[in-house]
């Protein structure tokens, strides 16, 4: 690895692809966009790769709209009135429970079960349909 590179936590493929996705983006629309190819970009998404070039990091970056420093997972500078995206709070720190630190797929379930939570109506109507959403996420996590 070469000092222009910089080792990648494993979370970086996890919040590489939420956002692509996200995006509505493919592998390839992401290429075109990048100069990089789809599959250099498929096994950063897989963890397969862990470091990735600075013009990279910030080709990406910018193709989905986004500080580099998101991507690369660096410590947010806190300071008064700054915010935080929920998925980026959750994907750019290594968080711990219970003494062991979560992975990326138990951190994108728990993402998933807060995006059900803070977006349900809570209705009469919608109650239900929204609790077994929640209890399915749930199960999910639990398998892990």
């Amino acid at each position: 690895m070469n000092k222009e590179q910089q080792q990648m936590k494993d979370d970086f493929g996890k919040m590489l692809k939420r956002l692509r996705v996200e995006q509505g983006l493919s592998l390839n629309d992401l290429s075109i966009k990048t100069g990089i190819s789809s599959s250099y970009i498929n096994r950063l998404e897989q963890s397969k790769r862990k470091s990735v070039s600075f013009p990279k990091l910030v080709a990406l970056s910018e193709a989905l709209g986004v500080e580099p420093w998101v991507l690369a997972g660096s410590s947010l500078n806190w300071s008064k009135g700054e915010t935080t995206d929920l998925k980026e709070l959750l994907f750019n720190h290594q968080i711990q429970h219970n003494g062991e630190i979560l992975s990326a797929e138990v951190k994108e379930i728990l993402l998933e079960i807060l995006e059900v939570i803070l977006s349900a109506k809570w209705s009469k109507e919608s109650l239900l349909q929204e609790l077994q959403e929640i209890g399915e996420l749930i199960s999910e996590l639990k398998d892990i």
